[in-house]
This record gives structure tokens, sequence and C-alpha cells, in this order.
């Protein structure tokens, strides 16, 4: 019987323990919330719902760090997060690299479509449809079904990256 109350009031003292553990880690309540999530106007979906708590929303911010090009470092020992640019991903301007759409026609290449919210670029069999941002202004990387493309808006031209469209293996 003395084992039994010992093992008792041991079992008593644990459980009580980790609830008051418990009951000094501070909770809230949230709503899972859907949103139409876009990204220099391209519509984006998130694998993970935002959290809404106080009429803030709270994102997944690895989603979304990599929706926006950016690099996440996580410390656990720290608790830190860190989102650092991918400057080997962005296109340095040359004259070399980057020209006028209008110019794709010595690769062989047709421009169509509206130009205002998607650009279609053929080369033989293969068609790739660029979505456009509504604001036009400086540059824009393009997701399409090939990869990123990199467009830049400049008042009177629009200009293509010729390595994105290799690296997406529109073009060789």
């Amino acid at each position: 019987m003395k084992k039994a109350i010992i093992g008792l009031v041991a079992g008593l003292l644990i459980g009580s323990a980790g609830m008051a553990a418990a009951a000094t880690t501070p909770t809230v309540q949230a709503v899972f919330a859907k949103f139409t999530f876009t990204v220099d106007g391209q519509k984006q979906t998130l694998k993970n719902d935002p959290l809404l708590y106080k009429g803030t929303t709270y994102l997944p911010v690895r989603e979304v760090a990599q929706m926006t090009g950016y690099a996440l470092e996580y410390d656990n020992t720290q608790k830190s997060i860190a989102l650092k640019s991918k400057k080997s991903d962005v296109a340095v301007l040359t004259a070399e690299n980057w020209i006028p759409l209008d110019e794709l026609k010595n690769f062989n290449i047709t421009v169509t479509g509206n130009l205002t919210d998607t650009i279609t670029l053929i080369l033989g069999p293969k068609t790739i449809d660029i979505p456009v941002p509504a604001s036009k202004s400086g540059l824009y990387t393009s997701k399409t079904v090939y990869g990123n493309v990199e467009l830049h808006f400049t008042e009177k031209d629009t200009l293509i990256e010729l390595n994105s469209l290799k690296k997406a293996g529109f073009i060789q």
C-alpha cells in the first residue's frame, strides 16, 4: 500500500509540474484565414493558411520568402530568422543579355499577346506565356511553365533577359 501511495504522489507531482509549465506559456486564439495572395501582380498559392489574430494576418515566413526570391536562414539557438536576397540569381543589366522584345525576331521568336497582362513567345513548337504585372516599371521576374523569365520595363521599351530564357530551357 505504501508503494501505491508513493507512486500516486509522484504521479501527481509530475502531472502538476507539467500543468504549471503549460500555465506559464502564453496562448492565443487565432483563426485560419483564406486570402488571395499576389506577388508583383501574380497570384500565388500558399501551402499553409495564414493566421488571423486581433486584426493582423500572420503569413508562413518560409513560403513568403521563397515566393519573393529571398533565402531564409533560421537559427534555433538564437531564435532568429533572417531573409537574405539571392544576389547570384539577380540578372545584371548589360547590353549583351537584355534585348527589346521586338529584337526576339532575330532568334526566330514571334512575340504575340496583348502585352498588357500576357506576353506570348513562340519558337517552333514551343510557346511560353509570360504574365505581365499591372505596374510596368523596373525589373520583374515572371513565373512561367518553363521557369522564371526576367523582364525590365523602361519608359520606351520592354526588355527581356536572354539568360533567363536559356535557364528556362526556351532557347539555347
